[in-house]
């Protein structure tokens, strides 16, 4: 059956259920590829979810098809043939599997949702157990090390608001005037024009550094500015607020509220991935561990924000 299909093009399969159909008292079970089912897979998750896990669930799909082809029938995929795969593809890809395989997996329960499985053999799939490696971090020191290496004022204002708030870079990146609240100094995350990763919307409080910085970009240092503003007591000589001298000097002037808070010249965002390198290059020039990425910015602020978070979620 599977050398037979192979050498079968959907839309002959089309033609072969359309002709089997019209057998008086032949019932004709749909037979559904992989590439059926992944281009169908595809255009959902299209428009639900994020470009970027649409990007892992191809990846994912490939390494499936690769080892299968894309006409193996889905109904002919049992649990010997899963677990095949699976042994494989730890064996192929020994870093990432694990992230290939859940992004499988939950693609096989829709499969099994339409109809085109009957069952999902990836959940009876047991991994082995792993040491799970605590995540890297960096600390003041460090960052204002790594903060030395950047030459765009913007993008070192990024890197200092990332560690002092715990923010995922596509959520800065994407952070408008109107989500900030300088008067109650809170800045909300998620609205109607961005979705966050866990799809709900948060209150993050500002510190004093994230504080003073904003006030900087919104009010340029050539705008006066009046001392109920300036919260920030400015006899507090410690490195935190060494970082937001040398951080919060970006000419960045906006005239319209509803624009990015970190933005380009022409007022237009930044992408993730040019934030990403440029920070991944000054961690590099700053003799900065190698695994440190700018995700891990996240890992010394949690912590200390959950704490303060909850003040402020109704």
């Amino acid at each position: 059956m599977e050398e037979i299909l192979k050498n079968i093009s959907s839309n002959d399969l089309k033609k072969l259920r359309m002709l089997l159909s019209i057998i008086p008292g032949n019932e004709v079970k749909e037979i559904v590829t992989l590439q059926v089912f992944r281009d169908e897979y595809s255009n959902l998750i299209k428009q639900n979810r994020s470009k970027a896990y649409h990007v892992s669930v191809m990846s994912s799909f490939k390494h499936l098809v690769d080892y299968f082809g894309d006409q193996k029938s889905i109904r002919e995929l049992g649990l010997k043939e899963i677990e095949s795969f699976c042994s494989i593809l730890q064996q192929k890809v020994n870093k990432g599997y694990r992230v290939y395989y859940r992004t499988i997996k939950a693609a096989f329960n829709k499969a099994v949702e339409w109809g085109y499985a009957k069952e999902n053999y990836f959940s009876k799939i047991r991994l082995p157990k792993w040491q799970k490696m605590a995540p890297g971090f960096i600390n003041d020191n460090q960052l204002l090390a790594v903060s030395n290496q950047i030459k765009n004022d913007v993008v070192k204002n990024i890197v200092v608001f990332a560690f002092y708030t715990g923010m995922r870079l596509d959520e800065i990146i994407n952070l408008r005037w109107r989500n900030i609240d300088l008067q109650n100094r809170i800045i909300t995350v998620g609205d109607e024009d961005f979705v966050t990763k866990g799809r709900r919307q948060r209150f993050i409080p500002m510190d004093d550094e994230v504080f003073e910085m904003l006030l900087r970009i919104k009010n340029p240092p050539n705008i006066q500015r009046t001392s109920a503003e300036c919260r920030v007591q400015n006899e507090k000589k410690n490195i935190k607020i060494r970082l937001i001298e040398l951080a919060g000097d970006a000419s960045t002037t906006l005239s319209i509220k509803k624009g990015f808070v970190f933005c380009k010249d022409n007022r237009e965002r930044f992408t993730g991935d040019y934030i990403s390198k440029t920070f991944k290059l000054a961690c590099r020039n700053a003799g900065i561990d190698n695994k440190i990425h700018f995700h891990s910015l996240r890992h010394r602020s949690l912590p200390i924000l959950y704490k303060k978070v909850y003040l402020f979620i109704p």
